[in-house]
């Protein structure tokens, strides 16, 4: 009789279970959602793309516009200006082209190419692909007017010895950028493409501008109320063209540095140790021990133990991320507007363990610059 009466019982059971899991689930998404809302309108952000992953738990959210007031909503396809985040995508490029020989990480990049800009500047024969990476080259951010012609043929001087210190560079992503297309023979659209977009299946990923994305991408915005003309960046850069989704960019920090699919684990392990120190200014401060260099990607260190991120700041967009490889948690951020960076210790207290110092937010409210 027991048994009888058990049977029916649990087939009641089970699916009364699975009900209230997605109910649950639904509530918590709503209230997500709200929370999101509440900080776009709090930062003033036209729009916004998150994706939240730990292990195989996958949360996606999008809001607001492209355009302010223009009735064309974000969607999870809508593309984002990823802006510095591209330079950890060239980084994981340079680490596959340097497995398979071509290149080496502590080999004077002169030796391999002779860069224009250079040709006159004292100790330019000394910059490394490690300093690059960990922005030691003495190269400015930017020497000149960006990406025009007359800033190709700028010159390039050193604010201090190549290696000595720390200074934010995207001119030294630039340098082994071209660096990278002598030694290959190949465009770098086709280099990132051929080792890190295919591989990789990131579908929604463009190095550089073409006119396909027009229809589904995000415009930047210098405020809530004021948005920028579309961005369109006609030539690759190592340091700022891709554009991308938060669910793609996901997958690329999932894939390459989590897991460190497509590079010898020795390789990996390299990518992900500390390289050297960083500076929030000209002298150092005591909180710069807590978002040291790796290669090509800043680490967080604190009560939770590491943590590795980037940010990206373009004309009109702001964007972040930041993975914990020992609980495979991610979180990504993309939002088209200059004001954006408030809303990065907002999301990150959201989405992850708020009883933590979040560094790369504290360290310089975001900027790497």
């Amino acid at each position: 009789m027991t048994n009888c009466l058990k049977q029916p019982l649990n087939k009641f059971i089970a699916p009364f279970s699975i009900f209230i899991l997605l109910f649950s689930n639904l509530v918590y998404a709503q209230n997500i959602e709200k929370e999101l809302q509440k900080i776009a309108k709090e930062v003033g952000i036209p729009g916004m793309q998150v994706a939240y992953t730990k292990g195989n738990k996958k949360q996606s959210y999008v809001l607001g516009e492209k355009k302010f007031e223009s009735n064309d909503l974000v969607n999870k396809n809508t593309r984002f200006q990823a802006a510095s985040l591209t330079k950890v995508v060239a980084t994981y490029a340079f680490f596959r082209l340097m497995d398979k020989g071509l290149i080496e990480l502590d080999k004077p990049l002169t030796s391999y190419y002779k860069y224009d800009r250079l040709s006159n500047t004292a100790g330019g024969d000394k910059i490394t692909a490690r300093m690059v990476l960990t922005h030691r080259t003495g190269l400015l951010n930017w020497q000149g007017d960006v990406p025009s012609a007359s800033w190709r043929a700028t010159p390039l001087t050193l604010q201090f010895e190549p290696g000595t210190d720390y200074m934010y560079s995207g001119e030294g992503f630039y340098f082994l950028q071209e660096t990278l297309e002598h030694i290959t023979k190949k465009s770098f659209q086709k280099l990132v493409e051929e080792e890190v977009l295919q591989p990789l299946g990131l579908s929604y990923s463009n190095i550089v501008w073409n006119d396909s994305l027009e229809v589904n991408a995000a415009y930047g915005h210098y405020s809530l109320e004021k948005p920028r003309r579309l961005g369109k960046y006609a030539k690759t850069n190592a340091a700022y063209t891709l554009y991308t989704t938060a669910e793609d960019y996901t997958k690329f920090i999932q894939k390459a540095i989590i897991e460190g699919e497509g590079l010898k684990k020795s390789t990996h392990q390299l990518m992900l140790t500390k390289a050297a120190e960083a500076k929030k200014s000209k002298d150092a401060d005591p909180t710069d021990k807590f978002v040291p260099c790796a290669l090509g990607i800043r680490m967080q260190l604190n009560e939770n133990g590491t943590a590795y991120w980037h940010t990206g700041s373009n004309p009109g967009f702001r964007c972040f991320f930041i993975t914990y490889p020992k609980t495979k948690e991610t979180l990504v951020a993309f939002m088209n507007t200059d004001e954006g960076f408030p809303a990065m210790k907002k999301l990150m207290q959201l989405f992850l363990d708020n009883k933590q110092t979040f560094w790369a937010y504290d360290w310089r409210e975001g900027e790497l610059d």
